[in-house]
């Protein structure tokens, strides 16, 4: 059996750096969750479906299992280290004491991508070329539901209203994300598609990395929606420290898609 060891980290002994031998299962699907990650060194596969779809291969810097610090605390998918790995484990306590010191609108942010993230993952899973449309369901995931539950006790955010998919293409072009009230629309990811109503996200990630979305949009039903302006979260973001950065940033990579190009995310905050 392949054991898991730790040590304090050297720069900051609430954390702690884990060291995974090749093979090594930190944690699976279903699991409880109390911590995030990010990757010093080797590879760690993120898979659903008990294991049997591989979602990615993260390498050094990357961060995952961010979806800790929401409130239902449960995995959504299973980590395993594909070779010798070294991570640091940060507390989902600790992050979220971190990003409620924050402005307000980072925790808008960092909430939106992790249901963009979700919903990603849920696309990813479903069979490519299926001829059957799935639909994202709030319900479907726990930790999307408690996603949803605070993103929608906020009342700064505008409001648009989308009637068409040209609408909603026009505002993901000018660097807008949506996320969506109520309506519903279709999502097209090369020969994946995925219905989305309440809860689902356009746009977030790519605006605030200003890249282009490769995702097509038409509306099924009009859409009432919150907008957030790229520019003005990339301009939050850029005024974290190092490690809240680097989490925001890795939440963004793993959206947009591996070896994918990053725009203004590209480079580390030193």
């Amino acid at each position: 059996m392949n054991e898991v060891t730790r040590k304090p980290y050297k720069h900051n002994p609430r954390l702690q750096e884990i060291f995974l031998p090749e093979g090594t299962i930190l944690f699976e699907e279903g699991d409880k969750a109390s911590a995030m990650y990010i990757i010093q060194a080797g590879v760690i596969d993120i898979a659903v479906n008990n294991g049997a779809h591989k979602l990615a291969s993260l390498g050094s810097g990357s961060s995952f299992g961010e979806q800790a610090i929401l409130g239902t605390k449960v995995r959504t998918a299973t980590a395993i280290a594909k070779e010798r790995s070294t991570c640091l484990e940060i507390p989902a306590d600790w992050l979220g004491d971190q990003i409620n010191a924050s402005p307000h609108f980072v925790n808008i942010v960092f909430t939106g991508l992790t249901l963009q993230l979700l919903q990603r993952n849920f696309l990813a899973a479903h069979q490519a070329g299926s001829k059957h449309e799935e639909t994202y369901d709030l319900d479907s995931s726990n930790a999307a539901k408690s996603a949803w539950q605070s993103i929608s006790r906020n009342t700064l955010l505008d409001t648009v209203y989308v009637s068409t998919g040209e609408d909603s293409q026009k505002h993901i072009s000018n660097g807008n994300a949506l996320i969506i009230r109520s309506g519903s629309v279709e999502v097209t990811r090369g020969d994946r598609k995925c219905s989305l109503g309440k809860g689902g996200v356009l746009g977030l990630a790519e605006a605030i990395a200003g890249v282009p979305c490769a995702d097509s949009v038409e509306v099924t039903s009009a859409v009432n929606a919150w907008q957030i302006s790229g520019d003005s979260a990339f301009t939050f973001i850029s005024q974290l420290n190092k490690g809240l950065y680097g989490v925001v940033r890795g939440l963004a990579s793993r959206v947009i898609g591996q070896n994918m190009p990053l725009g203004r995310l590209s480079n580390m905050k030193k």
